[in-house]
């Protein structure tokens, strides 16, 4: 029976028409959470946090309605409501919400949990917000303080679900000492059991969170391993975790130097200053400094790393947002370490936000080069504020600035005062260099990757998880010795083909694709006969197309093998090796710090950005990955 139901005494005229019953029964609340306690303890200080603090204002009835939204998709998709609302106050706006949500609550047909209701109604105002801001609870908050912190009590090691066998595959080894090497963990390994219990069906986040726990605890394994006959077990016990955010550093050639850092997490500033100690040992005098794929992290970390390569008191960034009417400087605080060698920074589409900082305040200052593509452009300041006992919102406050006055936000809202700078030109600090800001880091060597293939997709298993390359690699290595100087030859290559063929992978091209959905539609049409004759043919020509791509694909097939053979056999920092003599980016990064005058011809350019090509780029070989817990 639908009801038209009216909130009445409001400023606001609230009419719901939703799928309700007046004879539904009633159920056990007693052992929840009711609905004033969770809006109390929970929702409406996730509305007064966004109210007072977000970066932009947004207006009462806006998050009112956001949250309304929210709140009725947790219900029967027979409801439906219709909303007025002519007041701007957002407490009244609010109190119109309690009624409303009490409402349903209380009449909705089908019963629906105080928590849930709130839960769904938060994730409707997330859904106005920008993309950083986000509510996290449980294991989200867990994931999330780890990708940052870096630090975690678990065993070591890279996850991801594997197919067809729905098993959890060890992907990579986050260090030689962590507690799952000692054991014998090995990259490769199928997990099928944590504890007893299969693993089968078992999504990554669910075996992160049975595998993580307290430092000092056990947790015993089903492995099964390329080579072994049966499945064994391994008892391994958890230990506090670090997570190494510099995988590899080594020296390019007798005077060039190296450094991949992953990511902004805790300490990682001591760690680059670590490597950077060591390779001026040995004799390293240019530097590539690696920030491709890096997302960020904490911000005082990006300072740190800034002031590695910069004088004492340079400015590094600056934050300014709506609450707050003093912006907020950030400065270097040491003489450099690396303060005048030759220096380039490699970024790519997936650096951000902390790495943004580090890349354009080095180009603001006119301290180094920039080489690769246009980074994310994640400019914006995010402050976790504590929502009850197990929850947190992550909050966007602020926008970060760089030296020149830039901000590196490409999502910001178009009315925001703080953007007006979208399209201005802005000068580098030293030589006066034009450069534009609120889109990310624009480099002043601009060299696009080559994109990788669908047949390198298919392989890969991007949709499927089902990879071929991580399947054939761990089988290798199991069968033969793999010396550390290791490189995938046409035996190699052959292999893998005859495996691929073996497992009954199909490469199904553009062309292919199309010629199936084309004989789908021949068969519903009558005297197709002839038609299909024809497409035989065509089916000739694409199969020796599609074997032509295998040949054209040779340079990429061959560098991804040797990249997880050498990672599986010796670990992450001997597959970088190979990688840094192979990528395009890093050869070009090399080539130009090694010529003086070519290095010093890109500062004397007016304005920033250039192109030039590039062949093949190790990010695209890069897949999903999840930590182990």
């Amino acid at each position: 029976m639908r009801q038209h139901l009216r909130a009445a005494g409001l400023r606001g005229a609230v009419a719901l028409l939703f799928a309700l019953t007046s004879l539904a029964a009633a159920q056990d609340k007693e052992d929840r959470p009711t609905l004033p306690d969770e809006l109390k303890e929970r929702f409406f200080p996730v509305v007064n946090y966004i109210s007072r603090y977000y970066m932009y204002e947004i207006p009462a009835d806006s998050l009112m309605r956001a949250g309304l939204r929210g709140i009725f998709r947790s219900l029967d998709p027979a409801s439906d409501y219709e909303l007025h609302i002519d007041t701007p106050d957002w407490r009244e706006n609010f109190i119109t919400f309690e009624q409303i949500a009490r409402t349903v609550d209380a009449k909705a047909y089908y019963s629906v949990a105080p928590d849930t209701l709130v839960r769904y109604g938060i994730a409707g105002m997330m859904s106005i917000l920008d993309p950083d801001t986000v509510f996290m609870e449980n294991v989200n908050l867990d994931n999330f303080r780890i990708d940052v912190d870096g630090e975690y009590g678990g065993l070591g090691f890279r996850i991801q679900v594997v197919y067809p066998d729905s098993a959890i595959g060890v992907w990579s080894l986050v260090h030689p000492d962590a507690p799952a090497a000692r054991a014998g963990v090995q990259s490769g390994d199928l997990i099928l059991s944590i504890d007893g219990e299969s693993t089968k069906e078992m999504d990554a986040s669910d075996a992160a969170d049975r595998m993580r726990g307290k430092a000092g605890t056990d947790v015993t394994l089903t492995l099964s391993r390329a080579g072994t006959d049966a499945p064994f077990d391994l008892t391994v016990t958890r230990e506090e975790i670090h997570l190494n955010s510099v995988p590899y550093a080594g020296m390019l050639s007798e005077e060039t130097g190296y450094i991949r850092l992953s990511g902004f997490q805790h300490k990682c500033s001591a760690e680059v200053r670590e490597a950077l100690r060591s390779l001026l040992d040995e004799g390293m005098e240019r530097l590539v400094f690696d920030l491709r794929g890096n997302s960020g992290g904490y911000l005082h970390e990006a300072v740190a790393v800034a002031d590695l390569f910069l004088p004492k008191d340079r400015l590094v960034v600056y934050t300014a947002g709506r609450a707050f009417q003093d912006t907020t400087k950030l400065y270097t605080e040491n003489e450099a370490l690396f303060g005048e060698g030759p220096l380039i920074i490699l970024v790519d589409g997936r650096s951000a936000s902390a790495s943004e900082i580090v890349a354009g305040t080095i180009q603001d200052w006119d301290r180094g080069l920039v080489l690769g593509t246009q980074t994310v452009g994640k400019g914006s300041v995010q402050q976790p504020v504590k929502i009850g006992e197990r929850a947190e919102l992550k909050l966007t406050i602020s926008a970060y600035f760089i030296p020149s006055g830039r901000s590196i936000d490409r999502r910001m809202r178009k009315d925001s005062t703080l953007v007006a700078m979208a399209e201005q030109e802005y000068t580098t600090l030293g030589l006066k260099r034009r450069v534009r800001g609120a889109g990310g880091i624009t480099p002043d060597i601009q060299m696009e990757r080559r994109q990788t293939t669908a047949l390198y997709h298919q392989l890969e298993g991007w949709r499927t998880l089902n990879s071929r390359f991580f399947r054939f690699s761990r089988d290798y290595v199991a069968h033969h010795e793999i010396g550390e100087d290791f490189v995938a030859d046409d035996k190699v290559l052959e292999a893998f083909r005859d495996y691929t063929d073996g497992a009954g992978f199909e490469y199904i091209s553009s062309l292919e694709h199309q010629l199936q959905q084309l004989r789908q539609n021949l068969a519903e049409e009558d005297n197709a006969g002839r038609a299909d004759r024809h497409l035989s043919d065509v089916a000739e020509e694409i199969e020796q197309i599609e074997e032509r791509h295998w040949n054209e694909n040779d340079q990429l097939l061959r560098w991804k093998l040797t990249f997880d053979i050498r990672e599986k056999a010796h670990g992450i920092g001997n597959a970088y090796i190979y990688d840094t003599r192979v990528n395009p980016q890093v050869m070009r990064a090399e080539g130009i710090l090694s010529d003086d005058v070519e290095y010093s011809s890109w500062f004397e350019r007016p304005e920033i950005g250039a192109t030039t090509t590039a062949s093949l780029d190790s990010t695209d070989a890069e897949g999903p990955t999840h930590l182990d817990d």
